[in-house]
């Protein structure tokens, strides 16, 4: 009897452990379990976005002379100034040091590149690259649909994609800007498919502050200001599907992004195109630190 009652209280103790050991486990894979788009749509805003930047490269470099270009690439490569070795010292080891030096630089024009070449590839693997983003699109289109995206939004992202490659056919600067912040907006509406997504916002604002630029150069201040607001009206959207304690680093990046589209409302104000640029390149920055 005793033995009897002794097995069946042993039998209740295992399983209240084993009750125990799995509930936590239950609780866990309930925890943090967010709707992200998947990587193949955010392939595709990637690769537009890097795309912008190369020909927002290849833009600056062709204002450089190549004088300008070649004293410039001396620099990245930490070659623009003499080290304090060769200031001072015995004469002797002066001498050597000037001597490897000249024949380092010798070495390195043989090897340079000029100012035209170098657009030319950086234009090379912009094509490259495009086809790849036609291709990251057509992975993901059919999870789009199913997900429930609208077959016109679809096609407005098409439409877009397609200026955006025309354009680049083209080698037009302000087309490639233009038309490439709007497939980037485009995609806006497919990040909103997943509810916990915040690339979808963080799409119209990048959106906003190429457009704004853009008006800016063509002197309508007034609409460049009115986008600048909208791209302000955003950050303020993600920042209420934000959460304060598992989101701090996002939050503190949103803070910068916040700060640094108050800055360019500042510079509409300036009449310098240089500043705006400054303030519009370093709010794209603080877009792309909030995507990682």
């Amino acid at each position: 009897m005793k033995k009897g009652i002794l097995t069946i209280i042993l039998m209740i103790s295992m399983f209240l452990s084993i009750s125990c050991a799995n509930q936590p486990n239950k609780k866990s894979s309930n925890i943090d379990r967010r709707e992200k788009a998947p990587q193949t749509l955010t392939k595709v805003m990637d690769g537009i976005d890097k795309l912008l930047t190369s020909v927002d490269d290849i833009a600056k470099t062709t204002e450089l002379t190549e004088m300008e270009f070649q004293a410039q690439k001396l620099e990245k490569e930490g070659n623009g100034k003499p080290s304090d070795g060769n200031k001072q010292g015995n004469p002797q080891s002066n001498q050597d040091g000037n001597q490897a030096k000249n024949q380092k630089k010798d070495g390195e024009q043989k090897g340079n590149i000029t100012r035209d070449e170098e657009i030319f590839m950086k234009w090379r693997g912009i094509d490259k690259n495009l086809e790849e983003i036609h291709k990251d699109w057509n992975s993901y289109e059919v999870e789009g649909v199913k997900k429930g995206a609208n077959p016109d939004q679809g096609k407005e992202f098409k439409k877009s994609l397609n200026s955006f490659t025309k354009a680049i056919e083209n080698r037009q600067m302000t087309d490639i800007m233009d038309t490439g912040s709007r497939s980037i907006n485009s995609l806006a509406p497919f990040f909103d498919l997943y509810k916990d997504e915040i690339n979808g916002d963080l799409s119209r604002i990048n959106y906003s502050t190429y457009q704004a630029f853009l008006k800016a150069k063509e002197g309508d201040i007034k609409t460049a200001d009115k986008l600048i607001n909208e791209a302000a009206e955003y950050s303020g959207r993600i920042r209420q599907k934000l959460d304060k304690d598992k989101d701090k680093d996002k939050i503190k990046e949103l803070d910068k992004l916040s700060l640094a589209i108050s800055d360019m409302k500042l510079a509409l104000n300036e009449n310098s195109i240089k500043l705006l640029e400054i303030k519009r390149d370093i709010t794209l920055k603080n877009i792309k630190a909030l995507r990682e």
